[in-house]
């Protein structure tokens, strides 16, 4: 894979010539050069959503998604506690703002249809994180600070809701630009993620505004429009149309994640009881795809787990190699980042199926969805696993989704961990207290009172120091607008 940040030099280099110079042309900043190349930026653009979605978003979500807990030889730390510090997410919301979105923006404004779609669906991925983990955020003033877009320095923030709506918009417009770039775009090896496939850009963009629509479910439910975008299909289907960034493994071009905990002082986190429980309990044999099984001690050969947040409760002279930690299959220097995949859209199907009768057939998508997942691991048996799950017998709606949603926060595991936290708020509903009142742990440690768990992030220190237009500060038990 060529290297992410090329663009980043590149896109400062201007031609001068020996002669006299306009005022005009001498006055251009060389830092954001109007004839930066798209290739450029694109690329650019798409190392950045890498490195956000593994780093900022899965990196910090694992814990309170309960997939992984800290481990023998480290002190107990905040997020165990549930305790969040303003700047935790200053990185996100910069690389999220001045860097991704920046160059996203940039490409949304190209005549290549190609760049230009692919550029809106983008800012709708990474816009629709922020809302899932912040609420309301700056969306109609962002990227403003240009001459020609109103010098606006300090942004207003809008609704989260009416940034989804809008958002929803942009997928239509990105939609558009991909039905007709057809052959005539140039978009090609730049696009790290699909290669320059528009047709499988056309599949992103309808997954991702699925993904939009069933977020909203439980507190704004647009049935109709569901309904409408399952009929027309055209998804994300198979392991070929997975939406990923690529890394080498090699040195500057590995998996962020990886190079992160490798830059520090390692992956020090173990698997949770409160997964390990769940997948005993469905005798799911995934469990050594996600996590290593013990290599030494009383449990060696086999999953052992650390109750959630209660490292201490071990014996600090345990070696690691006693525990479990985190498999090949889902860390190391050339994972692939994940954006959407096959499962994720197989399973926000099935959901829809259940939900609002749409052509699909429920029962088929998630037998499907458990299926892409254990075939990405490598993992046999997912028949027999599917048939003891007994979706057929479900009896109404809620039991209906108990299930599906249970089986999506597994297959979420150590590919997806962000959207794994992100859809077990959204599926602990009031009907039924799926997560909060049954499969996560409550951290001895806790800060929080018995039963309740962080629903969103803090807002940025830096935000809110900058931007006298930023809102008051929320706390982490505020819900995100869909949540319930």
């Amino acid at each position: 894979m060529k290297k992410i940040f090329k663009s980043l030099l590149l896109v400062t280099l201007i031609s001068f010539v020996a002669c006299e110079k306009s005022l005009e042309e001498l006055n251009v900043d060389p830092n954001n050069s109007p004839t930066a190349a798209a290739a450029n930026v694109l690329t650019a653009a798409q190392g950045y959503i890498g490195y956000i979605v593994d780093v900022d978003l899965n990196f910090d979500s694992f814990i309170w998604a309960q997939y992984k807990t800290w481990g023998i030889g480290v002190s107990l730390g905040n997020a165990e506690r549930f305790v969040a510090q303003p700047d935790d997410h200053d990185g996100y919301w910069q690389r999220a703002y001045a860097n991704a979105l920046t160059d996203l923006k940039f490409l949304s404004k190209s005549d290549d249809l190609g760049y230009s779609g692919v550029g809106k669906a983008l800012q709708v991925f990474v816009y629709q994180g922020l809302v899932d983990h912040f609420g309301d955020i700056p969306f109609s003033d962002a990227i403003s600070g240009e001459i020609e877009d109103g010098s606006i320095l300090t942004p207003t923030f809008d609704d989260a809701a009416s940034v989804y709506s809008d958002l929803i918009t942009l997928l239509d417009e990105a939609s558009a630009d991909l039905a007709v770039a057809g052959a005539t775009t140039t978009m090609g090896a730049d696009d790290l993620v699909f290669g320059g496939d528009i047709s499988k850009w056309q599949k992103f963009a309808n997954s991702l505004k699925l993904r939009l629509l069933m977020r909203l479910s439980e507190t704004g439910a647009r049935g109709g429009e569901v309904q409408a975008l399952i009929s027309a299909g055209n998804f994300i289907d198979g392991p070929g149309d997975i939406a990923a960034v690529p890394f080498d493994g090699i040195s500057g071009d590995q998996n962020p994640m990886f190079a992160r905990a490798s830059f520090g002082v390692g992956d020090f986190y173990f698997a949770s009881l409160s997964t390990l429980n769940v997948l005993e309990e469905l005798n799911d044999p995934r469990g050594t795809a996600f996590y290593s099984v013990a290599a030494t001690g009383p449990s060696e050969g086999l999953l052992r787990g650390i109750e959630q947040g209660n490292v201490d409760a071990y014996p600090f002279t345990d070696p690691p190699s006693d525990y479990s930690g985190s498999s090949a299959l889902t860390y190391g220097p050339a994972m692939p980042v994940i954006l959407m995949s096959d499962w994720e859209v197989k399973f926000l199907r099935a959901e829809a199926a259940a939900r609002y009768g749409t052509s699909d057939d429920d029962e088929d998508l998630l037998s499907q969805a458990i299926t892409s997942n254990f075939d990405n691991f490598g993992v046999a048996g997912a028949a027999s696993y599917i048939a003891t799950l007994d979706y057929g017998s479900a009896g109404n709606l809620d039991a209906k989704l108990d299930i599906i949603g249970v089986q999506k926060w597994i297959a979420l595991n150590g590919t997806q961990e962000d959207e794994g936290w992100i859809e077990a708020r959204r599926f602990d509903r009031p009907a039924s207290r799926l997560f909060t009142d049954g499969i996560w742990e409550t951290p001895p440690f806790s800060v929080l009172p018995a039963g309740q768990y962080p629903a969103s992030w803090l807002y940025p220190a830096s935000e809110r120091s900058l931007n006298p237009n930023a809102p008051s500060q929320r706390t982490i038990t505020d819900k995100i607008f869909w949540d319930n």
